[in-house]
């Protein structure tokens, strides 16, 4: 057993707690900008001011290093949730003041430079097996945090009975990650707010006092989600059969990118894959970032056409939301178990790169976030929404769980995370349904 793995702080003093946070601190800024691939411990030794020594003295090994990172960053978690100011989870005050300081916590640290849980995990759960089931470990463990002061709740009788608190806990964190993609996407708090106010107002509807169950409004946000222009693809130029060949290299590189991750994922890896030369590469795509940038376009033209199923009828019911949930996993279930949502995979191993990659991933967003804000503001026009549904934040609660939900499903290999966000965000929707919302479905149907 190694250091870290049994009793990482026992025997050490406190100059030598303090210098090996030291070097944990280092070492996930170094994970969190190379990925696993780019660290090695004279970079962490580098960071940290340390000696070689010292750090063999305090971690047997890389692995032993890298586990310890990952264990010290969900402890921050863990750590951020039983504060004293939060009391024990345990009340719906609790809950708000929750989501009060998560909104703090994000504009203390901004939106790059910090190793956060979900940041790290979009970066290495690709990278190997053992890494991908530290992070689920990981999640589990907050789950179960939670779910102890949802059983709190309802013991003290603030819940129904039928409340469950494993699935609100499982929801909490899935919403909680998804909003931190968008977030760090947008360089922006608005998906923060939106999410943890979807939560708040989500625990309520299970209380058992009704006077409890009143939705608490949405701060209206400066920040608007959509508006960018969507990226150009470059594509013009190029004879039939070079759009083909652009094409083809797009598709293999979109499918690598997928299953190992950006940093898994070389051009050489690419021309291989796809069987094409080393020139032609360079003629369709200058550098790396350039065909990353492209098959983000790809990616977004791919969302857009799955959202466009006649089945879905434009989203602009009740009824064909819930076709969309239904169609999400009888279509994507499978690659959301293996490779996680071919956007939301993406946008997460992304989330340090410069202004330009996450402006057009934003843009997709926008384009995403877009086909639900037009379905319910038509749902809210032809009465089958209350007035006071908010259809830009109906959207981004929708958006964000799928995103969320998809990368604790790849990370964790279960679908109870996708299973549970997306029942979570549906009966919210539905929770702004009309009377005549139901009648007018059942005569559809």
């Amino acid at each position: 057993m190694t250091t870290a793995d049994a009793s990482p702080t026992r025997g050490f003093t406190a100059k030598g707690l303090a210098t090996r946070d030291r070097i944990l601190r280092c070492a996930a800024d170094v994970l969190l900008s190379g990925g696993l691939q780019g660290f090695n411990v004279e970079k962490v030794r580098q960071a940290a001011s340390v000696s070689g020594s010292q750090i063999n003295h305090y971690f047997g090994d890389r692995g032993d290093l890298i586990r310890a990172v990952l264990r010290r960053q969900l402890d921050i978690v863990l750590d951020f949730h039983r504060q004293p100011a939060l009391g024990g989870l345990d009340t719906f005050e609790d809950w708000q003041r929750w989501a009060d300081l998560n909104v703090r916590y994000l504009r203390k640290i901004g939106y790059r430079g910090t190793a956060t849980y979900h940041a790290l995990a979009g970066q290495l759960a690709k990278t190997d097996e053992d890494t991908r089931k530290t992070f689920a470990e990981g999640y589990w463990r907050w789950i179960t945090l939670l779910e102890d002061g949802f059983h709190r709740m309802r013991s003290a009788g603030l819940l129904r009975p039928d409340a469950d608190p494993r699935h609100l806990a499982v929801i909490v964190v899935g919403i909680h990650q998804g909003a931190g993609l968008l977030a760090f996407t947008y360089r922006q708090e608005w998906p923060l707010v939106d999410a943890t106010q979807f939560l708040v107002n989500y625990i309520r509807m299970f209380a058992k006092d009704p006077q409890q169950r009143r939705v608490q409004p949405i701060p209206r946000r400066r920040d608007r989600p959509r508006g960018r222009p969507p990226q150009e693809t470059a594509a013009l130029g190029f004879t039939r059969k070079g759009l083909a060949t652009r094409s083809r290299i797009l598709e293999g590189a979109a499918q690598l990118i997928l299953q190992h991750g950006v940093n898994g994922t070389s051009l050489d890896d690419v021309r291989a894959e796809v069987g094409v030369s080393g020139s032609q590469m360079s003629h369709y795509f200058a550098t790396k970032q350039d065909l990353v940038r492209q098959v983000i376009a790809a990616r977004t033209d791919f969302v857009l056409a799955f959202h466009a199923q006649p089945e879905m009828g434009g989203l602009r019911n009740i009824s064909s939301l819930h076709k969309w949930a239904e169609l999400c996993w009888l279509q994507g279930g499978e690659n959301y178990l293996r490779n996680g949502c071919v956007y939301g995979s993406l946008t997460s191993e992304l989330l340090e790169a410069d202004d330009e990659v996450l402006d057009d991933i934003a843009a997709g967003y926008d384009r995403w976030l877009a086909l639900f804000y037009d379905g319910m503001t038509a749902m809210v026009r032809q009465h089958d929404l209350r007035d006071d549904a908010d259809p830009r934040h109906l959207a981004a609660v929708l958006v964000i769980a799928h995103q969320g939900s998809t990368m604790l499903t790849h990370i964790t290999s279960s679908s109870e995370p996708f299973k549970a966000a997306m029942t979570g965000a549906l009966n919210y929707v539905g929770n702004f349904a009309t009377s005549k919302s139901p009648r007018r479905e059942r005569r559809r149907g």
